[in-house]
């Protein structure tokens, strides 16, 4: 039916400025508010145990001592956190595109999987402490043996889950590729690697608060810059406040990576949203 002359569409009336959210637009902000909300009421607890003495100021100052740190020396824990968030992120990819191709190499040679995995396994019994100093003998200070300590902290966990989770494909796919005589890579590609995507992104969270704890552990030993220097130099001064907020920081980034982890986890969804099937 066609409109009269004259009258205006009801699609016309309606103001520009008007918009419509929808359920998708809304939930990942009802995601994110419980955190919000229980962050913001520990740090309310926080001040309020501290104005009542219940905290001690030499153990945790208050929030306002804490954020006037952020504020009056922010140049300092930028400077800092540039530092210690470099080592992380380059020993994180690196420590995880590594495992990720010596899982899939080793995925075509079984011989070489029975003779390094177990290896693999023993050194999770190893805290990634005592081979600190090893590293900082064979690189020398700086930031080259940070970035060794955080890749080899972060390549075990990501390997031994690709090694599981390149396996987790069910058989039947397997013996349908082999009818059409797949070779190795191409199995690789189609089954095996979405199957072990969720294991993936699974050492992924973890190698996200790892690979910043290994830096942060590291940086007390053989650095001079970054947030783990930073908390032992304050420390030993008693500067309390820069102290944690040096902690906070490190924190914050820690969360950061691991939710761009989870983005991106998000993201290629589609990629993996069979892949739990196969390892039924």
């Amino acid at each position: 039916m066609t409109e009269a002359v004259g009258t205006v569409p009801a699609r016309a009336t309606q103001p520009l400025w008007r918009f419509s959210f929808s359920g998708s637009m809304l939930r990942p902000l009802l995601a994110v508010l419980p955190p919000v909300a229980f962050l913001a009421g520990l740090v309310a607890l926080w001040a309020l145990l501290s104005a009542y003495g219940l905290i001690p100021a030499f153990v945790l100052p208050g929030p306002a001592a804490v954020g006037e740190v952020f504020v009056t020396q922010g140049h300092v824990l930028l400077r800092h956190a540039i530092a210690t968030g470099s080592e992380a992120l380059s020993g994180f990819v690196i420590g995880n595109i590594a495992a990720v191709l010596a899982a899939c190499l080793l995925g075509f040679s079984q011989p070489l999987k029975d003779m390094f995995y177990p290896y693999a396994l023993a050194s999770r019994a190893i805290p990634i402490i005592v081979f600190t100093p090893v590293f900082v003998v064979v690189l020398g200070r700086g930031i080259a043996p940070i970035i060794g300590i955080v890749s080899f902290s972060v390549y075990f966990p990501t390997f031994l889950n690709m090694i599981r989770g390149l396996k987790s494909a069910d058989a039947d796919y397997y013996e349908m590729l082999h009818t059409f005589s797949a070779s190795p890579l191409q199995r690789l590609r189609m089954i095996e690697f979405p199957a072990a995507m969720p294991y993936l992104f699974a050492a992924l969270k973890v190698s996200a608060s790892s690979a910043f704890i290994s830096a942060l552990v590291s940086e007390w030993i053989g650095a001079n810059a970054g947030l783990g220097y930073l908390v032992v130099v304050s420390g030993q001064y008693f500067r309390l406040p820069l102290m944690w907020a040096a902690i906070f920081t490190a924190a914050a980034m820690t969360l950061t990576l691991l939710g761009l982890v989870h983005l991106a986890e998000h993201r290629l969804s589609r990629y993996t949203a069979h892949a739990p099937e196969m390892g039924q």
